[in-house]
């Protein structure tokens, strides 16, 4: 089969940055589902994976996190999926991605495409609903059913997973939503997605936020780089409140600044389960399952905002250089590797 690779950490204006491959098309065994990949989407994560990158690898490297495909063949363990069905997942990052025409993945992670809706559009929801889904009620603890309407602040909100928190902050809680973006048109996005409010992280979030009348917040969603927030974060989240982080810090960071107010830290990594099998991976699957429903029921949208088109080297490096720029509104995709 052909895969589209990476050997080493090069800027997307170089004409090697990505790399036409063939490898050999894997055979599904066990738990594991064949898919024919249809089409993906671009994530930060891919980026930072193909950037961080230290040295030229010897054997190549395929990317891709995000997909919906058509399944071909299964294992012997999979009970849930057919040859025939169409699939989304985010995948697993200890494996080869979806930087190819197929690829393996296991059935437990994997939920049916939602009907209604483009290859492209379904492949935009994977990852930015699990990590969204898992860092609200997962790592925040977000109560469901709290009629008091708590602060949820949600730190660079317009990118994909800010686009998807909102939505489920809206849809299955009570919480006052308050969105940060710097933007206009950032800034209508989150308001399209359901924020109640929306702030300037490039201003003072503190004195923002007193002005639609919060001293503190219990819950906050860092989407962004967390060295910038540190500090504020400490002093707008309320006493015994949660703050979730999606980035990697290389900076040591002072816990101590969270000491006196007993705030808990979460990280929230989506592939942990995968990579280490817990007994909770069966509920990606499980969740992926739930936002056809809700993307049937029309309490759910897609965040696609932009095509690529098919993906080959020149794309994916185009679809890379956006998202390093940084001002990422909604999600991108690509279709599947021309024939």
């Amino acid at each position: 089969m052909k895969a589209i690779a990476v050997y080493e950490a090069l800027p997307t204006d170089d004409v090697n940055c990505f790399e036409y491959i063939d490898v050999e098309t894997p055979a599904p065994t066990g738990h594991d589902i064949l898919v024919r990949i249809d089409a993906i989407s671009i994530n930060p994560v891919d980026s930072k994976e193909r950037l961080g990158l230290p040295e030229r690898l010897d054997e190549p490297l395929i990317l891709g996190w995000d997909a919906c495909g058509e399944v071909i063949s299964v294992g012997n363990d999979v009970q849930n999926f057919k040859p025939g069905d169409m699939v989304i997942y985010a995948g697993d990052i200890t494996r080869p991605g979806s930087y190819a025409e197929f690829q393996l993945v296991d059935a437990r992670i994997v939920g049916p495409k939602p009907a209604g809706l483009s290859v492209e559009e379904a492949a935009t929801l994977p990852l930015t609903t699990l990590v969204a889904w898992e860092s609200l009620f997962d790592r925040l603890e977000i109560d469901r059913d709290d009629a008091n309407s708590p602060g949820l602040l949600i730190i660079g909100a317009a990118g994909g997973l800010g686009s998807m928190a909102i939505q489920f902050a809206r849809q299955f809680s009570n919480c006052t939503v308050i969105a940060t973006a710097s933007r206009p048109e950032s800034k209508e996005w989150c308001t399209e997605m359901g924020a109640h409010h929306v702030i300037d992280h490039s201003g003072d979030l503190g004195e923002q936020l007193k002005a639609l009348g919060f001293e503190t917040v219990p819950y906050i969603l860092n989407c962004s780089n967390n060295i910038p927030y540190w500090e504020i974060m400490s002093q707008i989240v309320s006493p015994e409140g949660a703050i979730c982080l999606v980035a990697s810090t290389k900076a040591k960071l002072d816990l101590d600044l969270y000491m006196e107010k007993s705030v808990r830290i979460n990280y929230e990594l989506m592939f942990t389960r995968s990579i280490f099998g817990t007994e909770k991976m069966s509920i990606q699957g499980d969740v992926l399952a739930k936002i056809g429903d809700m993307i049937g029921a029309g309490t759910i949208r897609h965040v696609m905002k932009m095509s690529f088109g098919a993906m080959t080297p020149a794309s994916l490096a185009k679809a890379h250089s956006h998202i390093e720029e940084g001002h990422m509104i909604g999600k991108m995709a690509l279709s599947g590797i021309p024939k």
